[in-house]
């Protein structure tokens, strides 16, 4: 009989717990919290303009619209040529190169700096973002080849670009989640 007792007591206390659980997700429900996503945007499409690039890097502008696109679909929105409920345009405004290390005068690490403007039209309503940039620094390699170098440089852009359309993405969720 006492080998029972503590069993009963195991089931008891696992029963006890999935109540406790069970009412704290009901009580969460009810107040009204849920996750904020795609699905409280009050569009469920975009088209993104082709990128305009003001600078003399080649190249950015595809880098840029391939990581905007990437980065909505991501998050559930389609992603449409033309005809979208609301629509981006994206400039990007500058392309910068620092150099982060040397040795001996020559440049090891250079870090990549791009700025880009973005404009959002939803139904006659204009919303701009200046300025934007990557949250995190972006360097890459540049010793070595020319060659090697060259793809650690658009390796380290196309990356810049997901970051910035990392940060506009979260910029017009946050926009319509107010």
């Amino acid at each position: 009989m006492e080998n029972e007792t503590p069993g009963v007591t195991r089931k008891l206390s696992f029963f006890c717990a999935c109540c406790l659980l069970l009412a704290v997700c009901l009580v969460a429900a009810s107040c009204g919290y849920r996750m904020t996503g795609s699905r409280l945007l009050p569009f469920n499409s975009i088209t993104i303009k082709p990128v305009i690039n003001k600078t003399y890097e080649p190249g950015l502008e595809e880098s840029l619209h391939n990581a905007l696109a990437g980065e909505f679909i991501n998050q559930g929105i389609e992603v449409r040529a033309s005809g979208g409920d609301v629509e981006l345009e994206a400039t990007v405004t500058s392309f910068l190169l620092g150099a982060v290390g040397s040795v001996d005068g020559i440049v090891k690490e250079q870090e990549i700096i791009m700025t880009v403007d973005i404009k959002l039209t939803d139904n006659g309503r204009v919303t701009e973002f200046r300025e934007m940039r990557s949250p995190i620094k972006i360097t890459f390699q540049s010793t070595g080849t020319v060659s090697e170098s060259a793809a650690h440089k658009e390796t380290a852009t196309d990356k810049a670009s997901r970051e910035i359309a990392k940060e506009i993405v979260s910029r017009v969720i946050m926009r319509y989640a107010k």
